[in-house]
């Protein structure tokens, strides 16, 4: 099948910031296999990120479940589908690929993430992430969806997920996992990963490295 774009209408106050979904990225084969695995290893309550790399329970705000897996392999294969719909370079730092921490999310009736705004990984040696990649597991529950916001919540824009869609946004829009009504919900949340360093800085770096190659 051929992906399919669309851009996204946001609510007031996100004017310019990047939001657009992703048809048919995954079939929905395999999407029942990343379920079933995800199941074989087991969910646990989510945490909510609190800054500092720290985490902590907040049943208040967020009370589905999730486990976490990491593989560069995976995430490998799933860049290669979506790389062209990408910025190659965001606050002028150069595109990596995605984080290799993949948290698969799952709602059950009554479970929400209430508004927030995403936090960066930040990986050890710097890289950071600043834009979000949800990919949507199955379909066909109610309630569930992915709903950006104003700042005062009055104005709201559902996003229905897809099986095998995928949702890409900044960070720093807010937004919640609507309350599950009824069924199961699955998706995997990981990141879009940046340089530390400036596209220039990169550049620099290169050409110094060539220099100290020169017989002087």
């Amino acid at each position: 099948m051929k992906i399919e774009k669309r851009e996204l209408e946001l609510p007031r106050g996100w004017d310019g910031k990047l939001a657009f979904a992703l048809d048919n990225v995954f079939t929905k084969e395999e999407c029942e296999k990343y379920i079933a695995d995800s199941e074989a290893r087991g969910y646990e309550l989510a945490l909510v990120n609190i800054g500092g790399g720290r985490q902590k329970q907040m049943t208040d705000v967020r009370n589905s479940s999730r486990n976490i897996w990491d593989s560069k392999e995976e995430v490998q294969k799933m860049f290669s589908r979506i790389k062209d719909y990408i910025p190659e370079v965001w606050k002028d730092r150069k595109c990596l690929g995605l984080n290799e921490r993949l948290r698969f999310l799952r709602y059950d009736p009554g479970e929400y993430f209430k508004p927030h705004l995403d936090g960066s990984y930040v990986r050890e040696n710097g890289e950071r992430s600043y834009i979000t990649v949800q990919i949507y597991l199955n379909e066909g529950f109610e309630g569930g969806s992915t709903t950006f916001m104003s700042w005062d919540e009055n104005e709201r824009v559902e996003y229905v997920p897809k099986t095998g869609s995928v949702l890409i946004f900044q960070h720093d829009i807010l937004h919640e996992g609507s309350q599950l009504i009824k069924g199961r919900k699955y998706s995997i949340r990981t990141d879009v990963m940046y340089s530390l360093e400036t596209v220039q800085e990169l550049k620099k770096g290169k050409k110094s490295k060539l220099l100290s190659w020169l017989p002087w």
